[in-house]
């Protein structure tokens, strides 16, 4: 905090796959606001905070010089509160402003309703995909059955259990999209920690939401076009916990405008509401689109960059699914 300066500088990415964003640009809006809550100490003009210096590694860029970029202004209801309430304020009510801000950080206050209905273990796991699938239009139905089948057949599998999969080939876009959901998963690690820690972290540490070979055996189910019911192995309770956690995130999903389809419905010209928008749309901090200089994530070049707060938009991709 003291120097403004965050690196993530390895990922599992292919360059070549234009049909997903990095997780640098994915998750950077998030960032932004976290910046707004450690550095702007509640001012309202966040024209004079200072950038911070970002060191993420992305297709273009060498690491030569860092992005800079700076706070996101956020709406918390009730007004933003300080980073003194949020750590040391022991009062009753304290947590739910704790959670508010979290929610904030992430775009999704709409969405505290259904994720509070949910088990605590997976409250966390379902805020995140419900983020992924708003921001990432590339993102599937089955890609959303794989990630919650996952999860909801991890919590009865052994250890002996997850290294007797088997898995018949690797899909790379599989493996982007594990990596995508684990820095994740590292990110509300740094919201959480940020908002006074209104969550367990323990409910999204990878080992007991996410299980890299066990992911990539559901995708390929999914992708075959198995039922919901072969995914999560015929256990009825993994079922239903199933259908609750997929009904949370398609329901916040669609309140955002997006429609999470099967991919054989998905066509290059039905991309989300941001693509709709033309090449100069982006999201804003209300989650409402408008036109603007935001280039594409693809073209943004090296580092060395000044980050105005809207800058990165929600991606679609016109070129079609990559196998």
């Amino acid at each position: 905090m003291s120097r403004g300066e965050i690196e993530c500088s390895n990922t599992l990415e292919d360059a070549l796959d234009q049909a997903l964003p990095s997780q640098a640009f994915v998750y950077r809006p998030v960032r932004q606001r976290v910046y707004c809550l450690l550095l702007a100490e509640g001012r309202d003009d966040l024209s004079s905070s200072p950038p911070v210096q970002e060191w993420f590694v992305y297709a273009g860029n060498p690491l030569r010089h860092p992005d800079l970029v700076r706070p996101l202004q956020m709406t918390v209801p009730g007004g933003m509160p300080s980073l003194r309430q949020l750590w040391l304020n022991q009062e009753p009510g304290t947590q739910v402003r704790r959670v508010d801000v979290l929610l904030a950080c992430f775009d999704l206050f709409s969405s505290r309703e259904e994720l509070q209905a949910v088990e605590s273990a997976f409250q966390a796991l379902c805020c995140l995909l419900i983020y992924l699938f708003v921001q990432v239009d590339t993102l599937s139905l089955e890609d959303l059955h794989a990630f919650i089948a996952q999860a909801v057949c991890l919590q009865g599998k052994s250890a002996a259990q997850l290294e007797d999969v088997q898995l018949d080939y690797i899909d790379s876009r599989a493996v982007q999209l594990g990596s995508l959901l684990v820095r994740g998963l590292t990110m509300l690690v740094l919201v959480n920690s940020a908002c006074g820690f209104p969550w367990r972290t323990s409910d999204f540490m990878p080992w007991n939401v996410f299980d890299g070979k066990l992911f990539h055996e559901k995708y390929l189910q999914s992708e075959k076009g198995c039922s919901t019911e072969a995914l999560v192995e015929q256990n009825r309770s993994w079922l239903a916990t199933f259908q609750q956690l997929k009904s949370v995130v398609c329901k916040a999903c669609q309140r955002e405008d997006r429609r999470i389809v099967n991919r054989q419905l998905w066509r290059p010209h039905q991309s989300g509401r941001w693509g709709r928008q033309g090449p100069g749309s982006h999201r804003t901090s209300s989650g409402q689109s408008r036109s603007g200089q935001g280039q594409h994530w693809r073209d943004q070049g090296p580092g060395n960059r000044q980050y105005e707060p809207d800058t990165w938009r929600r991606h679609s991709s016109s070129s079609g699914w990559s196998n």
